[in-house]
């Protein structure tokens, strides 16, 4: 219910974008408040939708605490899937078909240490190559962004609330009525823009919190310290590209699947990132100047007033670039030579294994990816059940 989020919303219009009461909608572009997958003040995960309601089914086995090993790959088939849990080696035998659904992280990593990967690379790890397949673990995508951040002269901010006491307070309002601050995300109000003309769709997105990065923690009360209401009081806006263009990649540090595998991210490597990026920076500039944060609006804090030019921003940039988490694309469906799985997500030259998860974006989508990850699993499971009849 923080009012900074109804001003960053005016800011906008008064900078000349629209309001958007529905970012999902007909039309995505402008300033409003996001949707979340929140049900009675609780984060309403996958889990919590789709595997607990069905926990007591007969025909479901669900092990904890297990880490995959491989995919038993046998005359060109996937018959089961080896783990190790408690210490002793386990082999699921499979009667129809393996749905892999790992990340876009863990997923090609499993794959490769099936022996379904890059030939030359698999050898040099000591893994006889089953299928070579180069596009596993290639097309790495995610969105990065940078956090540009203000003082707020005016105690308005989440600050207040994440107080020792009025926490502790919000928690149980949460948990016994399912409303108040304890459940909501803070990065509630947000944007989507284009960054000049003649764009088919917006290529910025943003995400408004209503306070400082460093200070959002829970703090005791402090009755007898006296400090400048900006020094606690801000808001961050992290911004950046909703389709970039770099690409990483995923590739194995070992055969031991203990191993983690090793994430060449390679963000900002094009040109059109960088551009991006920093025409997001200076869009969230000129809607912070507007008339609806001028009686309350501080110093930036970042990028800072100094960071005027490109250059300036592009060594701010280099050093300030986050990860947004939505990492996508290294098992992507398709038909050409990097393509892991055809258009039903099956991987190609493998029987009975699919892979069902947001590595199979071809092209990371144009906002946050946990819906779109969802649809994924969702029509995967269609296509599974159309399989079965």
């Amino acid at each position: 219910h923080s009012p900074l989020y109804d001003r960053f919303i005016e800011a906008g219009v008064e900078a000349g974008y629209t309001s958007n009461d529905d970012f999902n909608g007909e039309v995505q572009d402008g300033f409003g408040r996001y949707d979340f997958t929140i049900r009675d003040g609780k984060r309403w995960s996958t889990s919590r939708a789709f595997l607990r309601p069905v926990m007591n089914r007969p025909n479901l086995t669900v092990a904890t605490h297990a880490l995959t090993h491989r995919i038993v790959i046998e005359k060109g088939r996937a018959v089961g899937v080896e783990y190790e849990r408690g210490g002793k080696t386990i082999v699921a035998r499979a009667t129809r078909e393996i749905v892999l659904s790992a990340g876009a992280v863990n997923a090609p990593q499993i794959l490769m240490l099936s022996g379904i990967g890059d030939a030359d690379e698999l050898k040099q790890h000591g893994i006889a190559p089953v299928h070579h397949l180069p596009g596993v673990g290639r097309n790495l995508q995610d969105h990065v962004d940078v956090c540009v951040v203000y003082e707020i002269n005016q105690p308005l901010t989440l600050y207040s609330d994440l107080r020792v006491d009025r926490l502790t307070r919000a928690i149980v309002e949460g948990t016994l009525f399912g409303r108040g601050v304890a459940t909501t995300f803070p990065y509630e109000g947000g944007a989507f823009v284009r960054s000049r003309p003649g764009l088919a769709a917006p290529d910025i997105q943003a995400h408004f919190m209503p306070a400082l990065e460093k200070t959002a923690n829970l703090h005791w009360p402090k009755p007898f310290q006296r400090a400048r209401v900006e020094d606690n009081h801000g808001v961050t806006i992290r911004v950046g590209p909703v389709n970039p263009e770099s690409r990483g990649r995923i590739t194995l540090r070992s055969a031991d699947p203990r191993d983690p595998p090793r994430i060449f991210a390679n963000y900002l490597a094009t040109q059109f990132d960088k551009d991006t990026t920093i025409a997001g920076v200076q869009i969230i500039r000129e809607v912070m100047a507007q008339p609806a944060f001028a009686d309350i609006l501080g110093e930036e804090i970042a990028p800072g007033p100094d960071k005027v030019s490109d250059a300036d921003l592009m060594q701010w940039l280099k050093k300030a670039g986050g990860t947004t988490l939505h990492p996508v694309g290294t098992c992507k469906m398709g038909t050409d030579a990097e393509a892991v799985v055809d258009p039903e997500l099956k991987v190609h030259g493998i029987d009975g294994l699919r892979v069902a998860d947001a590595s199979i974006m071809p092209i990371i989508a144009s906002g946050n990816t946990n819906a779109p990850t969802i649809m994924i699993g969702e029509k995967a499971a269609d296509m599974v059940l159309k399989a079965t009849r």
